[in-house]
C-alpha cells in the first residue's frame, strides 16, 4: 500500500477518534522550509455541488509533502505554512467555524487558498479529506515547475469502482474505496501579472 495512503488513513483514524488536534499536527507535521520560491505556488479551491446548493461552507484538509520526506519509521514534514499565514486569507478570523481545528492544515470550501512552493524539479505528495463524508484522495506526483507559475489542484468525486459488486473481492474495494474517492487533478498555470490574496468571507 503507498505509504502517503496509509498516513493518511492514519489521520482519518485520528480524526474520528477526536484525537487530531493543533499540537498532534504541528510536532509531527513540522513546516519544512522552502528556500527556492520565485512566485511559485500550490492554489487550490474546493467547491461542493450540495454544499453549493445550502449556501454553506464545510471544511476539508489538504496535506502538501515532497515526498522524499515520507518514510515508513517517521512523519514526513509538510510544507503548509503555519498559522500565521493563513490568518490574512479569512476577513475576519473570529468568524471561522469552531471545527476548523487547524487552520493550518483545515480549509473552507469555496475559499481560494495558496502556499508557496519551490521553482524547480520535485516530487509532491497531497493529501485530501472531506470532513463531512470522511472520504479522502492522495496523489503523488513530479513537477518541473517554471518561475511565476503555479500547481493548480482540484478535485473530484470518482464514486465506488464496482456498483453492482458480487464478488468478495469487489465488495471489499467498494469498502476501502472511501480512501481514494477523490481524484486530485493538478494542472501547471502561469500567474496573472497581478495576483492579489482575496480573503475568504464568512457569513
Amino acid at each position: 500500500m503507498d505509504r502517503l495512503l496509509i498516513i493518511f488513513i492514519f489521520l482519518s483514524l485520528l480524526r474520528c477518534s477526536g484525537g487530531r488536534d493543533g499540537v498532534f499536527s504541528n510536532r509531527y507535521f513540522s513546516k519544512r522550509n522552502i528556500s527556492h520560491s520565485d512566485n511559485t505556488f500550490v492554489k487550490f479551491t474546493y467547491k461542493d455541488d450540495i454544499s453549493n446548493k445550502e449556501k454553506t461552507k464545510r471544511e476539508y484538509s489538504l496535506y502538501v509533502f515532497f515526498s522524499d520526506e515520507l518514510s515508513l519509521l517517521g512523519f514526513p514534514s509538510s510544507i503548509n505554512p503555519d498559522k500565521d499565514y493563513w490568518l490574512a486569507y479569512y476577513a475576519n478570523y473570529q468568524t471561522i467555524p469552531s471545527n476548523l481545528d487547524n487552520i493550518r492544515f483545515d480549509f473552507l470550501e469555496n475559499c481560494e487558498y495558496r502556499m508557496p512552493v519551490n521553482a524547480g524539479k520535485y516530487s509532491y505528495s497531497f493529501s485530501f479529506q472531506n470532513h463531512s463524508t470522511e472520504k479522502s484522495g492522495v496523489l503523488t506526483k513530479s513537477f518541473d515547475l517554471p518561475p511565476n507559475h503555479s500547481i493548480r489542484l482540484s478535485f473530484k468525486e470518482k464514486g465506488i469502482p464496482y456498483p453492482d459488486a458480487k464478488t468478495v473481492g469487489e465488495r471489499l474495494a467498494n469498502e476501502t474505496s472511501r480512501h481514494s474517492w477523490y481524484e486530485i487533478i493538478v494542472t501547471i498555470e502561469p500567474n496573472p501579472n497581478v495576483d492579489s490574496l482575496k480573503p475568504c468571507e464568512i457569513k
